[in-house]
């Protein structure tokens, strides 16, 4: 499937299957997200693989999205780094966040490359997520995907544009016309 494909394929995943995840498919994603741009090639990410049952219940209570989190075969935690040298977006909005951004985006098209479901809940209390898998300071927990194969095909689901602004309403060319 190439880039396009998934993009078109693409639907946040809320019911999996259990059966879990091969190990290949999660190093092939994980290694889409790890290709992923950053600014200064800093790279300001890491990804915890979560599998076991229990941690993953504990996970699912630092978020209303539990469910989800539990249920699902696999789950891959996505964190921000602060770094020694700032780098800023207008010189005041870090950048590392929209970094890491760019690599779930890719994890999660890998994923639909792979015939998997998954969905990015931002929705989390971020003490509880640290606790749960002892996350030093300095690092900041962006996204917990559920990852796995979706219990229902996503064919009878909303096409992803659907309700889909038009190109005249978000596009325009040498100037901000709006």
């Amino acid at each position: 499937m190439d880039v396009l494909d998934a993009i078109r394929a693409y639907r946040p995943c809320v019911q999996y299957q259990s059966r879990p995840v091969p190990s290949e498919k999660l190093k092939n994603i994980l290694a889409a997200a790890r290709l992923a741009p950053s600014q200064r090639n800093m790279q300001p990410w890491r990804f915890v693989v979560v599998q076991d049952d229990e941690r993953k219940r504990l996970l699912a209570q630092a978020s209303n999205r539990g469910k989800l989190i539990a249920e699902a075969p696999a789950v891959i935690v996505a964190f921000s780094v602060e770094e020694d040298i700032p780098v800023t977006i207008g010189g005041y909005i870090s950048a590392y966040p929209l970094d890491v951004a760019v690599a779930v985006d890719h994890l999660q098209l890998a994923a639909t490359a792979e015939g998997l479901g998954s969905i990015w809940i931002i929705e989390f209390n971020e003490e509880k997520v640290r606790t749960v898998l002892h996350v030093p300071e300095g690092i900041h927990p962006i996204g917990i995907i559920p990852i796995g194969y979706p219990a229902e095909t996503n064919g009878s689901a909303k096409p992803p544009d659907d309700g889909r602004k038009s190109p005249d309403e978000i596009i325009a060319y040498n100037e901000y016309p709006w």
